[in-house]
């Protein structure tokens, strides 16, 4: 948010000027650390940027160029991390990063925003808060860390680092789903097909021997009217699948799917891969924090943010309150049912060594040998599991195709 701030400094002369912080405490508090007595402070944040912000945040729901966008991020804080640690001032580098970048697109008008509120005598850090659809809290706070110890360019580049590596984790469960994903679409054609055409050929030979006073087996009936429910509301299941999609997409932008995500993790496979990369991401980004200097608490709390089980969440909170409350962290920790007893031990030593950044980063990289091991049984257990519920489903209508045939067969013989 932007606030626009009367103040006193310390030879008593009065300055006016604006300021951009997460709420008016930090803002203030940001103030006094500067050496200014604060007489007046107000939010000038309008309404119609705050609308903006929101209808951004609806079209970004439906956009499918999320994911690109978050790889040229990291592609971008990589970038800007060598040209700082080159010694360049850091308008220079991002007017270096606009060159061959397409005037009006997204990334342009990012770095050329961060480089005209830098130009006005922002930091890094405030430019990248003005921007907040793009750049997350972590990353924002991350940044101000830095740029109090004076080194904004490691930070950057040990983000991008983060970044890719939680990113490839999402890629690699996406690449291992593709096969099965393409394979169930397939299969859902051939049935579909089958149930909507062959299946209404052999029902006018299951009619006649329904008129002749035979019946149709039960389960020959029920497949049967399955198919003439399918041809008769086609334009009515796909209106109502598109609608499935979007509820889906809604529910799961606002985290409305966070109680079923934990009932997830009790599942034999998914659930371990689910929580073994919630913890990863939660331990890597505690542990870059800290090695910048945020304190334990505020770090804590930004790297909850991540975490998409409602379940772990409440459980991590359970440990700030622990840690508040002035317990120890092994002794907050100790007792989280998410943890091992692995993780709990390198804690313990991570506290008693005075290293915990590196303790964090360290128990992160057990975990992603974890999620290795959960893709690769995945990746052996999915295709047989397709394999028996397409011959499960395709037995069944063979089986209601093939019985009133065997009737039919049967009544032959016997005339």
């Amino acid at each position: 948010m932007r606030f626009r701030f009367l103040a006193v400094d310390s030879h008593n002369v009065v300055v006016r000027g604006e300021i951009i912080s997460d709420s008016k405490a930090f803002a203030e508090r940001e103030l006094k650390d500067r050496g200014f007595d604060v007489q007046l402070l107000q939010c000038c944040e309008t309404k119609t940027r705050r609308n903006n912000l929101n209808m951004g945040k609806i079209r970004s729901l439906f956009s499918c160029k999320r994911h690109n966008q978050s790889s040229w991020k990291y592609v971008f804080f990589e970038q800007l991390a060598m040209l700082l640690t080159a010694g360049l001032p850091i308008e220079q580098c991002l007017s270096t990063l606009t060159i061959g970048l397409k005037r009006g697109a997204a990334s342009y008008n990012i770095i050329h925003s961060l480089r005209k509120k830098i130009s006005a005598g922002m930091s890094l850090s405030e430019g990248m808060m003005c921007c907040r659809q793009f750049f997350s809290d972590t990353e924002i706070k991350t940044v101000r860390a830095a740029e109090k110890i004076g080194c904004p360019g490691i930070a950057l580049r040990e983000m991008s680092e983060v970044g890719k590596k939680i990113s490839s984790i999402g890629q690699r469960v996406k690449m291992a789903l593709i096969y099965p994903t393409i394979v169930l679409i397939v299969a859902g054609i051939a049935l579909i097909l089958l149930m909507t055409i062959v299946v209404p050929k052999f029902e006018m030979i299951f009619t006649s021997q329904s008129s002749n006073g035979g019946s149709l087996p039960w389960l020959t009936q029920r497949v049967v009217n399955f198919c003439n429910f399918i041809g008769n509301h086609w334009g009515m299941i796909g209106l109502f699948a598109i609608a499935a999609i979007a509820v889906f997409r809604v529910c799961l932008y606002k985290k409305f799917f966070e109680n079923s995500l934990a009932i997830g993790t009790q599942l034999p496979i998914f659930g371990k891969l689910f929580l073994a990369m919630n913890l990863n991401s939660f331990f890597r980004t505690i542990g870059m924090l800290m090695s910048f200097g945020v304190p334990l608490q505020e770090a804590l709390q930004l790297s909850m943010g991540i975490i998409n089980n409602s379940k772990c969440k409440k459980a991590f909170e359970k440990v700030l309150m622990k840690i508040t409350q002035g317990e120890t962290l092994s002794d907050s920790f100790r007792g989280n049912k998410f943890l091992t007893a692995t993780d709990n031990g390198l804690i313990l030593a991570g506290e008693r060594s005075r290293e915990l950044a590196k303790t964090f980063v360290k128990i992160s990289e057990i975990y992603d040998r974890k999620i290795e091991q959960q893709l690769t049984l995945l990746t052996i257990l999915i295709e047989p599991a397709i394999i028996i519920f397409l011959a499960i489903v395709v037995g069944i209508v063979v089986i209601a195709m093939f019985l009133p045939m065997i009737s039919l067969m049967q009544n032959m013989k016997l005339r």
